[in-house]
């Protein structure tokens, strides 16, 4: 089972790391978990009793989905509440170019997605000795990837970051084409799917 083997290879890893008696790749405890992007329902399952797992053992765990980093993210750049993001929305695609606004947010939303996580982050107390799964991440596509995301994260968290990437190929996410060598952020620890 696919699942088993990617999960026990990241726990291992991750735990290691929290102990000290692992260090990941570059220095940067960050891992991003490949699988096939029909798995998704499987992987928030996964991810919840893992982090479960690491809690029982006595470290500090959270989950942030995404979506709702995304959506707070969106009514934060358009100046409303996240009850009336739809209708704005609507309005800004009357309003403006389709292209013009994608632009836009392509421009602004990394780092207003920054933020919020390392607020979230700073909040809950979390620091060298916690974990947080960033799961959902398919909400941020075709906006951002999630290479750019941990890009703008490294530096600013001192926590192990688990983000849940839904692809098969480094650079390859959802349904898109690979990034290319050069066109991501591959530091940290990458397990792929069996």
């Amino acid at each position: 089972m696919p699942w088993a083997e990617v999960i026990e290879e990241l726990e291992s890893k991750l735990v290691g790391t929290l102990k000290g008696t692992f260090t990941p790749m570059d220095g940067v405890p960050f891992f991003r978990v490949m699988y096939p992007p029909r798995e998704e329902r499987e992987a928030l399952r996964q991810f919840r009793l893992l982090s479960e797992r690491v809690k029982q053992q006595g470290w500090q765990v959270e989950c942030i989905s995404l979506t709702y980093v995304f959506r707070e993210a969106l009514a934060s750049l358009f100046g409303c509440k996240v009850e009336e993001l739809s209708e704005r929305m609507k309005k800004e695609e009357r309003t403006r170019n389709r292209k013009e606004l994608k632009s836009s947010l392509v421009e602004h939303l990394p780092t207003e997605m920054t933020r919020i996580i390392t607020e979230s982050i700073e909040s809950r107390g979390l620091f060298r000795k916690g974990v947080v799964f960033l799961i959902r991440t398919g909400a941020i596509y075709p906006f951002m990837r999630p290479s750019h995301l941990l890009a703008q994260l490294e530096g600013k968290v001192k926590c192990a970051i688990v983000i849940a990437y839904p692809g098969t190929s480094v650079g390859a996410f959802l349904d898109s084409e690979a990034a290319g060598l050069y066109g991501g952020y591959y530091r940290g620890e990458i397990i792929q799917w069996r």
